[in-house]
């Protein structure tokens, strides 16, 4: 059986979001930091449970204003929430999202608090990790620069959109 599913990529700017794409898309990692404008559109083909999935990945512009998804999430079938361990702040686009978009919370969802590779310099506590796991997302420290957890968690998406 063969599927396309819509997966967005919702955060911050600077978070890293076009970064884990690229990382998982092509195993590469660059250091200079390029805005995405609009939106990005990748493609990545896996097998999950004997189905041919094709993921068409949509690196969306780090958060602006309210209502800035609305249109973006239009078809939506997994999300994945980059958030970023060196700043807090980061953390704040989940209740801000849900709240303007209630309907989101019954998409497949995972979350990535990325830029493990600088946990020293990590400024977020147990107890924001702990709040994101109680929106029953699965919650990865994750690396787009050493690629720490990056196949897993689209992985684990994937397998959450194809169940």
């Amino acid at each position: 059986m063969k599927l396309a599913k819509k997966v967005c990529l919702i955060g911050r700017f600077a978070v890293g979001k076009t970064s884990l794409v690229k990382q998982y898309i092509s195993k590469q990692f660059g250091d200079k930091y390029k805005t995405t404008v609009g939106v990005s559109i990748s493609t990545k083909e896996v097998l999950i449970n004997d189905i041919e999935l094709s993921m068409v990945i949509w690196d969306i512009a780090g958060f602006e204003q309210d209502g800035h998804y609305a249109h973006y999430l239009r078809g939506v079938h997994g999300l994945i929430w980059v958030l970023d361990g060196t700043e807090p702040e980061s953390f704040e686009i989940l209740d801000i999202i849900s709240e303007s978009i209630p309907e989101i919370k019954q998409i497949p969802s995972i979350c990535f608090i990325n830029k493990h590779d600088l946990v020293d310099e990590w400024r977020v506590n147990d107890e924001d990790i702990e709040k994101l796991k109680s929106h029953n997302y699965a919650v990865l420290n994750s690396s787009a620069k050493t690629g720490e957890n990056v196949d897993a968690g689209f992985n684990k998406l994937a397998e959450l959109m194809v169940s």
